[in-house]
């Protein structure tokens, strides 16, 4: 079983899948949004944490998937000032992105050698 759920979550799709997730959802007009976003800046720490994580476990470095999730938000953000969809650029949430694909790396290394016991050290920034 484990070793099941480890060729699954090693392998690129559920990332690919996630990071189109987070596309569409940052791509719903303002009025399909929920109205109190108080925990705004924690979702998106929190999608882009599970981002972060699903791509560091595809096999990327570890600098490549900060990178490529920092440039991601940023680009989500522009993305989302740019359609007529009545949202805005969001610095807070940027940054928010940001982070979480940064808190993520350490939290899915230790996962993945408590769990997923691939034994695999390669990695490096």
């Amino acid at each position: 079983m484990i070793q099941q759920l480890t060729k699954i979550v090693l392998k690129p799709h559920l990332a690919i899948v996630w990071t189109l997730v987070i596309l569409g959802l940052c791509s719903l007009p303002s009025d399909e949004m929920p109205k109190d976003l108080g925990w705004d800046k924690l979702h998106h720490f929190g999608s882009f944490g599970i981002l972060g994580a699903l791509w560091y476990w595809a096999k990327p470095r570890p600098i490549w998937v900060i990178v490529g999730g920092i440039a991601y938000g940023f680009f989500i953000e522009v993305w989302q000032h740019v359609l007529p969809i009545g949202r805005t650029f969001d610095l807070y949430d940027a940054l928010a992105d940001a982070l979480g694909v940064i808190v993520a790396i350490p939290i899915a290394e230790w996962f993945q050698k408590t769990f997923f016991l691939s034994g695999d050290s390669r990695r490096s920034l």
